[in-house]
């Protein structure tokens, strides 16, 4: 409604100056001011890409999330936020008094093990060597059968209790790796190449199997931008889309890496991931604007420099094949690069003056053309 009620000032504003230039009958019409220090320029339509413009959200293309395996006390933290850090670098150190305690016993017990491993090998090989003996005996009949069955079954307890020992030393060595590998899991390492991207526990803070500690990222980033399903089929993958950070002054092109299909049931719309090329600047989170090309379009474009702006109103200087000037109100649409859309009030092949606006006078004629009188 302002809007309209601005227009139609002007064109009342427009209207009165011109019955105030109106000359009485008889009397003889004035000659028309002279313009002089003014650019024209011809009025024609050009070829326009036509954008659908999103936004988004800058995301890293490999996040990943470290934690920790055990519970414990953070006893120190070697990295902070932003830090570059390559697969195998620590980055954390948990107190664990407990699993160290575990690996001693662990130790211990496996040289118990092997000790009594040894012990029942002595005994297994001596009760061989007994029983062989005494198997020439049994068989030259210088033994009875209960003295031989005798040596025979010591023989195969002795046999057994070296398997058994045996075991035993195997389990002893099996405790002691997994209780050495718990106590790895106080060395949190990075396990890719990136930077951290956020630092999510201080020194001194019990860490808790699971819960993230940090968020390392791959210093490669795309766009994650929601697109509106009527444009679905239109999007391709390898298009390359115009993307803006104004956060970082980085205008680049990117290419439509991914297309999520599932639509989202309350937004209508659906997801595209446009890769962009790196830069340090980048990091997660950072918000993007997105042009999606829709293909070209003819439209009437003036300089913007050419335009007349009166609050809402817009408006620029016509010439006329006699080389008059008038001011005529027009419409506008879309600002493109240095140039404004002309929705109304100006035909293709129109001249206007585009410089030296402030040296026109409504009416007046431009310097070298008859233009009649006013």
């Amino acid at each position: 409604m302002k809007r309209i009620f601005i227009l139609i000032t002007a064109l009342l504003t427009l209207s009165a100056l011109s019955c105030s230039n109106k000359i009485e009958p008889g009397t003889e019409k004035p000659a028309r001011p002279v313009i002089k220090g003014i650019e024209l320029q011809s009025v024609k339509l050009s070829p326009v890409t036509d954008f659908y413009e999103t936004t988004g959200t800058v995301r890293a293309r490999n996040t990943s999330y470290v934690a920790s395996k055990i519970m414990g006390e953070v006893e120190k933290i070697y990295v902070k936020e932003g830090d570059t850090v390559k697969a195998g670098d620590l980055l954390l150190r948990i107190k664990s008094p407990d699993i160290e305690a575990k690996v001693t016993q662990a130790r211990q017990a496996l040289e118990e093990a092997r000790r009594a491993l040894k012990m029942a090998e002595e005994r297994k090989t001596l009760m061989e060597k007994t029983f062989r003996r005494y198997e020439n005996l049994h068989r030259e009949k210088a033994i009875t059968d209960q003295e031989f069955d005798e040596i025979k079954t010591k023989r195969d307890i002795a046999v057994l209790e070296f398997e058994r020992a045996n075991n035993a030393v195997k389990r002893a060595a099996a405790a002691l790796r997994e209780a050495q590998a718990f106590s790895g899991y106080s060395v949190i390492v990075s396990p890719i190449n990136g930077v951290v991207a956020k630092k999510l526990i201080d020194a001194g803070s019990m860490a808790t199997p699971g819960t993230p500690l940090f968020i390392i990222e791959e210093p490669r980033y795309r766009v994650e931008a929601a697109v509106d399903e009527s444009l679905e089929g239109i999007v391709k993958k390898g298009m390359a889309i115009p993307v803006e950070i104004k956060n970082i002054g980085l205008s680049t092109e990117g290419r439509v890496s991914e297309i999520v299909q599932q639509v989202d049931p309350v937004t209508r719309t659906f997801i595209v991931k446009i890769d962009i090329s790196a830069n340090k600047a980048l990091k997660g989170g950072l918000f993007a604007r997105v042009r999606i090309p829709l293909g070209e379009k003819k439209r009437l474009l003036v300089p913007e420099d050419a335009l007349i702006k009166k609050g809402e109103v817009r408006a620029v200087y016509v010439v006329d094949d006699k080389g008059v000037v008038k001011m005529r109100l027009v419409r506008t649409g879309k600002q493109i690069d240095d140039s404004v859309e002309i929705l109304s009030g100006l035909s293709d092949g129109e001249t206007i003056v585009v410089k030296g606006l402030e040296n026109v006078i409504d009416g007046g004629v431009i310097e070298g053309r008859k233009g009649g009188t006013s």
